[in-house]
């Protein structure tokens, strides 16, 4: 059975050219607009690992991070940030609510299947 991967990022662009990657090698992708829709997506599907963007309408990834990981069944779910931040501080608060890796924009292919195979290889 393949694994599914949640994208979630306010650009339609990222969220394509993610799940086309993702896709190409044999995951299933369900992908969001936003962090609360990537709440919702959550709930309504069996997800294996996220990438998520920090900045982002309505809620943004560290807030949906914090959200998801309030709850004890998702303590151990991967959450990569995919994201154009690369400050160190937000980088430790990503870490200090359980994010697993920081990948920076731009997109980049080989970095991205790189995480997705650690994480879920």
């Amino acid at each position: 059975m393949s694994k599914t991967i949640l994208i979630v990022d306010d650009a339609s662009l990222i969220r394509s050219v993610a799940s086309k990657a993702a896709e190409s090698v044999g995951y299933n992708v369900v992908t969001a607009q936003d962090g609360s829709d990537g709440l919702v997506k959550l709930r309504e599907n069996q997800i294996d690992l996220i990438f998520s963007d920090v900045n982002m309408p309505q809620m943004g990834g560290l807030e949906m991070v914090a959200e998801i990981k309030k709850d004890p069944a998702n303590k151990f779910l991967p959450i990569v940030m995919l994201t154009t931040e690369s400050s160190p501080e937000l980088k430790s608060q990503g870490k200090a609510l359980g994010v697993k890796a920081w990948l920076v924009k731009p997109f980049n292919k080989s970095k991205f299947l790189l995480a997705l195979e650690k994480l879920l290889g």
